[in-house]
């Protein structure tokens, strides 16, 4: 995919990630950053939730990927951005360390993006997912249908050997794109994950037809149409 890169660099905007239902950010922090480009004249933009906007590809990515983008960890930014085909813009990190979630069940965006950058295109989170997120095209993996993500789900991250994998609202580093070691877990015993039984059940889950799709999926009805 060709890069759809920013025609203008100096953009007097910048788009600012709430993360209203998973309350990643800090309010604090948004607040400042609101009074700081009202100083400056900037033109500020409050969104909802980031993540979803890029897993529906939705047009209004565009001018965002012009400006400076104040959200989450700037790996996770950056990929997102990568991913929709967009250079990396300016990113402010205002993640807060501990998240709080909403009450009740989540079906907001959850979805994983590749780092291209540490991805070694092994093919081992394709062959693992039994949602069939992934896609094998021209021999690189492609995030190609986001939206069948189980919701809270990170476990192709933790079998990805490079650590390439990035869920932008987990919790922990490495796999919400933060660059600490936060969690022991993500190391992970390959031999027994890959055993011949688990694999087996995970490739007959694949072939039995539709998956367990997220509340409120309509990706697939739109692709038919």
């Amino acid at each position: 995919m060709a890069n759809r890169e920013p025609q203008n660099m100096t953009s007097k905007k910048i788009t600012i990630c709430t993360c209203s239902t998973r309350h990643l950010t800090d309010s604090k922090k948004v607040e400042e950053l609101v009074k700081q480009a009202n100083d400056e004249g900037l033109e500020v933009k409050l969104v909802d939730d980031l993540c979803a906007l890029f897993e529906d590809d939705d047009p209004s990515i565009v001018p965002i990927a012009e400006g400076t983008i104040a959200a989450c960890h700037e790996r996770a930014v950056r990929s997102l951005l990568e991913w929709r085909g967009y250079n990396a813009a300016k990113i402010i990190n205002i993640r807060t360390q501990e998240p709080t979630r909403a009450e009740g069940p989540l079906s907001d965006a959850w979805f994983p993006i590749i780092d291209k950058s540490r991805c070694s295109e092994c093919g081992k989170c394709f062959d693992f997912c039994p949602f069939n997120v992934y896609e094998m095209v021209d021999g690189r993996v492609r995030v190609t249908h986001p939206h069948r993500c189980k919701n809270n789900c990170p476990a192709c991250a933790r079998n990805c050997p490079s650590e390439a994998i990035i869920f932008p609202k987990h919790e922990y580093s490495p796999i919400n794109g933060g660059t600490a070691l936060e969690e022991d877990a993500i190391r992970v015993d390959h031999s027994t994950l890959y055993a011949d039984a688990f694999r087996s059940r995970l490739i007959n889950r694949r072939n039995m037809g539709t998956p367990l799709f997220r509340m409120g999926n309509n990706e697939d009805k739109r692709r038919e149409e």
